[in-house]
C-alpha cells in the first residue's frame, strides 16, 4: 500500500546523525525490495505484510477475521501480492466428492479451482472465470456426479465424464503464456488417468482473463445470465487437499506469502451462514468447507 507522504516545506539543515539514520534505513529497504524473486519458495511461509479483503471495492463486510461473504461461492480466494506482475498462471487441488442429498429436486454444487470472476464488483472485461472441478447436480431429486469446465461467460458449465461419490478428483488450471490458453484438467485419481479430460481454452473475446485472483470454491451456479441460484446440494463437508497455486515469484500454498488469501462465506443476508469455511491447515495446503441448513 502507497501513502502520501508530508507535504510539510523541507528546511536546508545538515546531515546530522537522524539524517545518516533515515539514509541507511533506506538503503537497506532498497537491497530488500531488490532481492530476487524466486519460483518455489518454501510453504507456508509468512505474510510480511497480511491484509484481509474486505476493504477491497464492493466487498461484503467482514464476518470473520479473514473472511469474506458471497451469495454463492465459498472457499478461498488468493490475490497476487504484485498486481498484474504477480498473475497466476496454475491453481490447483484434490478432494473426495461428496455424497449429496438433495434438499430440493433441483440442487446442485460445483466443487472446482480456477481464475479470476471475484469479486463481482469487477469491471466487465474482468468478469471471467477459468474453472474446473466437480458436479453434483441433483435432476427430479436424484444426484448425478460429474467432471466440468467452465470458462464464463462464453461457456456455461460443460460436462467432462462421469464420477462417482467418493471419488478422489485432481483439478488444474494452468495458464501457458506460449499459447495464451488455458489447460483445464480434470482427473478421477480413483478411476485411474483413464478418466482424464484435459480442455485447451481460449479467453473469450472482450475479456482480459487477467488470473488476478485465484479460488479454491464450493458453488451454487446460477441459471445462465442471472444471478438466482440453484439451491445448494447438501454435501455435508468437503474437505480440499493440496490447494496449491502459482505465479512468477512462487508456487505454493493458498497461505504463501507472496499473494494474500481471505476465506469466502456463503451468507443468505447478515445472519444466515449457507456455507463456511474453515481456518487453514497443513501450512495452508488443507482447509473444509461445510454446508449450512437453509
Amino acid at each position: 500500500m502507497t501513502t502520501r507522504g508530508d507535504t510539510t516545506p523541507m528546511t536546508e539543515r545538515g546531515w546530522g546523525p537522524t539524517v545518516v539514520l533515515c539514509v541507511a534505513i533506506l538503503l537497506a529497504a532498497v537491497v530488500v525490495v531488490a532481492r530476487p524473486l524466486t519460483a518455489g519458495a518454501a510453504p507456508g511461509r509468512p505474510h510480511a505484510d497480511r491484509k484481509t479483503a474486505v476493504g477491497r471495492a464492493g466487498r461484503a463486510a467482514q464476518v470473520a477475521p479473514g473472511v469474506v461473504t458471497s451469495p454463492n461461492w465459498s472457499g478461498y480466494v488468493a490475490y497476487p501480492e504484485y498486481g498484474a506482475n504477480g498473475a497466476f498462471t496454475d491453481v490447483s487441488a484434490e478432494w473426495t466428492e461428496p455424497a449429496v442429498t438433495c434438499p430440493e429436486a433441483d440442487a446442485w454444487t460445483l466443487f472446482w479451482v480456477g481464475f479470476d470472476g471475484w469479486p463481482s464488483t469487477e469491471p466487465a472485461v474482468d468478469q471471467s472465470v477459468e474453472q474446473g472441478g466437480s458436479s453434483a447436480q441433483c435432476v427430479n431429486g436424484v444426484p448425478h456426479y460429474s467432471a466440468f469446465y467452465e470458462m464464463f461467460p462464453s461457456d456455461a458449465v460443460q460436462p467432462m465424464f462421469s464420477i462417482s461419490a467418493g471419488d478422489q478428483i485432481y483439478a488444474d488450471v494452468v495458464y501457458s503464456a506460449t499459447t495464451d490458453q488455458f489447460l483445464i484438467t480434470v482427473t478421477d485419481l480413483t478411476k485411474g488417468h483413464a478418466n482424464s479430460e484435459t480442455e485447451v481454452e481460449s479467453c473469450p473475446t472482450g475479456f482480459a482473463c487477467a488470473r488476478s485472483s485465484a479460488e479454491w470454491v464450493a458453488e451454487s451456479p446460477s441459471h445462465f445470465g442471472t444471478h438466482t441460484y440453484f439451491p445448494l446440494a447438501n454435501y455435508t463437508k468437503i474437505r480440499f487437499t493440496e490447494a496449491t497455486a502459482a505465479n512468477a515469484q512462487s508456487s505454493g500454498p493458498i497461505s504463501d506469502g507472496y499473494w494474500e488469501d481471505s476465506g469466502i462465506e456463503r451468507r443468505a443476508g447478515p445472519a444466515q451462514a449457507l456455507a463456511e469455511v474453515s481456518p487453514l491447515k497443513n501450512s495452508g495446503y488443507v482447509f473444509s468447507d461445510i454446508w449450512r441448513l437453509h
